[in-house]
C-alpha cells in the first residue's frame, strides 16, 4: 500500500497546489499537444506499413495509400491534422507561458526545454511535408539545403546530415524519413516526459 501511495505521489505530488494545474489557467494546451503527439505516433506507425521512402516511390506510395489501402486516406488525414494541431497548440502554449511569466526562475530550465520542443515540432512538421515527395516538397528541401549551406564551415555538412541529397523533383529521401520517423520523435518524447516531470518538480504552473 505504501508503494502504491508513493507511485501516486510521483504522478501527482502532494506539494503541487490544487489550483496549480487549473484548466482555466493552462487551457490544457500542454495536454492537448501531448494528445496530438500520441495520435501522430499511432497514425505514423500505421502509415509506415505502406509508405515507401525514396525519390521515386514516396509520392506514388501516398497515392496508393489514399486510393487503395482501406482507411488509408483517413489515417493520413488524421496524421496531417494532428500535426497541424500540435504546431498550433505548442505555439499557443508558449504564448501562455510568456503571458503569465512562467519562464522565470526557478522554471527557466523548463522554459529552455519548451523552446527546444517547439523547434523540434516545427522541424518535424517540415520533414513531414518533405516526405510527401511532390515537386513542391522537393523545392522546399532544396531551399532548406541552400539556406543551411550559407552557414560558414558547418553549413554544407549540416545540410547533408539533415536532408541528404534532395532532388529538385522529389523531396522524399531516406535521410529525412529516418529523422522524421525515428530520431526526432524519440528526442521529442524524451523531452516531453522530462518537461512534464519538471512542471511537477517546480510546483506546477501557477503564476509567479
Amino acid at each position: 500500500m505504501k508503494d502504491q501511495k508513493n507511485f501516486v505521489h510521483h504522478i501527482r505530488p502532494i506539494f503541487v497546489p490544487s489550483k496549480a494545474l487549473s484548466v482555466l489557467y493552462t487551457f490544457c494546451l500542454g495536454g492537448v499537444s501531448f494528445l496530438a503527439f500520441v495520435v501522430l505516433g499511432v497514425t505514423g506507425l500505421l502509415l509506415m506499413f505502406h509508405y515507401q521512402p525514396g525519390n521515386s516511390t514516396g509520392f506514388s506510395s501516398l497515392l496508393t495509400l489514399a486510393s487503395v489501402i482501406p482507411y488509408g486516406g483517413m489515417i493520413r488525414n488524421l496524421h496531417y491534422w494532428a500535426g497541424q494541431l500540435m504546431v498550433v497548440t505548442v505555439n499557443l502554449h508558449m504564448l501562455r507561458v510568456v503571458w503569465t511569466h512562467s519562464y522565470k526562475p526557478p522554471k527557466q530550465l523548463n522554459w529552455l526545454v519548451g523552446v527546444a520542443l517547439l523547434m523540434l515540432i516545427l522541424f518535424l512538421d517540415f520533414t513531414g511535408y518533405l516526405l510527401i515527395g511532390s515537386q513542391e516538397s522537393g523545392a522546399a528541401a532544396t531551399v532548406a539545403v541552400n539556406i543551411l549551406g550559407l552557414i560558414p564551415g558547418l553549413g554544407i555538412g549540416l545540410a547533408q546530415v539533415l536532408f541528404g541529397e534532395p532532388s529538385a523533383i522529389s523531396g522524399s529521401t531516406l535521410v529525412v524519413y529516418v529523422w522524421h520517423c525515428f530520431a526526432l520523435p524519440m528526442i521529442a518524447l524524451f523531452l516531453q516526459l522530462y518537461h512534464f516531470w519538471r512542471i511537477r518538480r517546480d510546483g506546477g504552473v501557477r503564476p509567479l
